[in-house]
């Protein structure tokens, strides 16, 4: 039996990957179809089976691909002494993907309502992307750059809520000036980390000091 090479293997495994992308964004999640993802990738289908037992497969390994890839983003975030507002503030205005990308995601949450399988991987990966982002928050609030009032965990997932506002507004207007959309959604993050809701009401400038403070 011939020795399996690991570096060759995942060189294989990542083409592959690059090859699912590609369909997936020319034709959608359920246009793709595994002969079309073999084919962009160059091998057969009992060939791609070696690497991924099925497209589930394939999208949870994508999946996971980008949360490593934002995982060490993050990372460097603690790591680095940067402003953690300001991290956050980026992450919000650097979202991936363009229309098309924006378009898959929202078609695999939808998918993920029907296919109990896909809904594993997408709760999985929003559970995992939520816990780092609480790790990032509760840095933030040892550092003083963070209300402590404030629970990390939901912080998280208010954070992806916004994340995904920014990919609604490309795809509902093409029209629509995104980037002053996403200034404001900044600016409600920025409210959201450093402003207690009573606080607020009392200071209603604060939220524009805390901008420029993050920005600085």
């Amino acid at each position: 039996m011939r020795k399996l090479d690991p570096e060759k293997h995942e060189k294989k495994r990542q083409e592959i990957l690059g090859a699912a992308m590609r369909c997936f964004l020319r034709s959608g999640l359920k246009g793709a179809s595994t002969a079309e993802i073999c084919g962009e990738a160059g091998i057969s289908p009992g060939h791609l089976y070696h690497y991924f037992e099925s497209k589930d497969a394939i999208i949870a390994a994508l999946a996971e691909g980008r949360l490593e890839k934002i995982s060490e983003r993050l990372k460097d975030i603690v790591s680095g002494g940067r402003s953690v507002v300001a991290a956050l503030l980026s992450e919000l205005e650097g979202q991936p993907g363009g229309p098309a990308g924006f378009a898959l995601f929202f078609e695999i949450l939808a998918e993920s309502r029907r296919n109990p399988e896909l809904g594993k991987i997408v709760h999985g990966h929003n559970r995992s992307m939520r816990g780092l982002l609480a790790e990032v928050v509760r840095y933030g609030q040892s550092r003083g750059e963070i209300q402590t009032q404030l629970d990390p965990e939901v912080a998280g997932a208010a954070i992806i809520g916004l994340t995904h506002a920014v990919k609604a507004v490309a795809l509902q207007d093409p029209k629509q000036d995104a980037s002053k959309v996403v200034s404001l959604l900044q600016q409600l993050l920025v409210r959201l980390l450093t402003t207690s809701l009573e606080d607020a009401r009392k200071e209603p400038g604060r939220t524009k000091k805390a901008l420029a403070r993050s920005r600085a």
